[in-house]
């Protein structure tokens, strides 16, 4: 496994574990015990301002009631919609010793719903990497996982379900021995944060509503918590990934404030100022967690054969409706027209891509590869995520609609081979794993390149950023199939 070392550190915290006792001290002296909390949430600032309010919640808990800890945090510099990013395995230098991103946890984590890798929101981000020395110090033996949220609104339909989706398959992987961590400051006040919703009494009023924003949270309600938000404005940057805490959690959780303070608290300016909150929450996720997919009884149209030619039209004609809405600005139209029997077909909970081209080149392509939505709604999502969120593309402009073409490639259930000798070119997709890095090619990009296995897999080693031979030993494969349909 491959180690690195924060680009924050030395900056953001000290290069000296005693030095960095010292600054968070305080906190650490001020510490009750907790009693086993399910999920912390802790602020992410340098460990100057915000360390102390940090360990209160680091410093309570007990470390042998834990063996996972999984952070989720928000995407500072890059744009995520609907999606989050997991952090690719490697060891993590720190102050006192080395955080192992387990490759088992990032499977784990890639494997939920609403899980998409953007492999540029992560060099820059310090929002995991702040609280990894303080996971190293207080739960020295535990197995660490990481993602970057992107941005989740409860009120919208299709992040509510998946959000709904991600919630029950995130509490089936969470059990008694995992702690989440929620890396987050809460409101961000001053002309640069562009929010400045009171200018007297600064420095009461921020506390007064950054209170308010945490009884709003523990309220345990996720569509209550996006209504906040759009009521009070309040710029809380990892609130998007306390959307998908609320989302795990059972209806018992219950919240509990540990700590407060602010920048304004050290620095003594009030016009530019952030909010820093410690919190416990308490819950049993084995109440959250429903039967597992593969447990549930399925209709044939949920896990059935190949989708019939008249459904896979509609869904090309959802896949247009939906990009002419979001890129061409078009007013919402009546939903595309079908007959019950492809209504009922396309009710089948399956991965979904949706791929864009333009005079013949790429144009932009995103799926998921597996989902617990109906495929019809999996494919309105992508739809838009292939022309608005492909990291290797600017956004499709409405110009270019007349030149795009669509094409919708419907998933069979991955499964496991046991080498390259099982894959088929034209006939497999196939997903690479190596390390805690994870790649995937649809059945079609093979033959579109003229690429045999070897070829093939050298590529895929190399979307996935390893090294070109990676594949030949090591790797874990995953095939499926796909049913293509073109736009004609």
């Amino acid at each position: 496994m491959k180690t690195r070392t924060p680009r924050i550190a030395g900056s953001w915290y000290p290069d000296s574990a005693e030095e960095i006792m010292t600054l968070i001290g305080d906190g650490v002296a001020a510490a009750k015990k907790l009693e086993h909390p399910a999920a912390i949430v802790v602020p992410h600032a340098g460990y100057a301002y915000s360390g102390s309010i940090a360990a209160q919640a680091f410093a309570g808990l007990e470390a042998e009631d834990y063996d996972r800890v999984i952070v989720l945090a928000p995407s500072h510099r890059v744009a995520m919609r609907r999606s989050f990013s997991v952090e690719p395995a490697a060891g993590v230098k720190t102050p006192f010793g080395v955080v192992e991103l387990s490759p088992g946890l990032h499977d784990e984590l890639a494997a939920l719903p609403g899980s998409r890798y953007v492999p540029e929101a992560h060099p820059w981000e310090h929002a995991i990497d702040i609280e990894l020395p303080l996971i190293k110090r207080f739960l020295p033996n535990c197995q660490v996982g990481a993602a970057i949220v992107g941005v989740w609104d409860a009120r919208n339909p299709a992040d509510a379900k998946l959000l709904q989706a991600f919630g029950a398959a995130f509490g089936r992987m969470l059990n008694r021995r995992t702690l989440v961590v929620i890396s987050t400051d809460f409101t961000h006040y001053g002309e640069d944060f562009g929010y400045v919703p009171f200018r007297e009494d600064v420095a009461e009023r921020l506390r007064a509503l950054d209170a308010e924003m945490f009884a709003e949270l523990a309220k345990n309600n996720g569509l209550a918590w996006s209504e906040a938000l759009a009521r009070t404005g309040a710029t809380i940057c990892g609130a998007s990934a306390l959307q998908l805490l609320l989302a795990g959690l059972p209806e018992s959780a219950r919240f509990e404030r540990l700590a407060y303070g602010s920048s304004g608290d050290m620095t003594g300016d009030w016009s530019h100022v952030v909010g820093y909150t410690a919190a416990a929450v308490y819950a049993d996720w084995g109440e959250r967690a429903e039967p597992a997919p593969e447990a549930k009884k399925k209709t044939e149209a949920e896990t059935g054969t190949a989708l019939s030619d008249e459904a896979g039209a509609v869904l090309v004609g959802i896949a247009r409706q939906r990009l002419e809405q979001a890129v061409g600005g078009a007013e919402e139209k009546a939903p595309v027209e079908m007959t019950a029997a492809v209504r009922q077909e396309l009710q089948r909970r399956c991965g979904a891509f949706v791929t864009l081209t333009e005079q013949g080149e790429l144009r932009g392509c995103i799926g998921m590869i597996v989902s617990e939505e109906p495929v019809e709604e999996v494919v309105r999502e992508m739809a838009v995520a292939a022309a608005l969120e492909d990291p290797r593309f600017p956004a499709v402009r409405a110009e270019e609609l007349p030149g795009i073409e669509i094409e919708v490639s419907v998933l069979s259930e991955p499964q496991a081979i046991a080498g390259p000798e099982e894959i088929v070119i034209g006939r497999d997709g196939v997903i690479l794993s190596k390390r805690g890095r994870r790649a995937v090619f649809l059945p079609q990009v093979a033959p579109e390149q003229g690429w045999n296995v070897p070829t093939m897999l050298t590529h895929l080693a190399l979307k996935a950023g390893l090294r070109p031979n990676d594949w030949q030993e090591g790797a874990q494969f995953e095939t499926f199939r796909a049913q293509i349909f073109h736009e004609k």
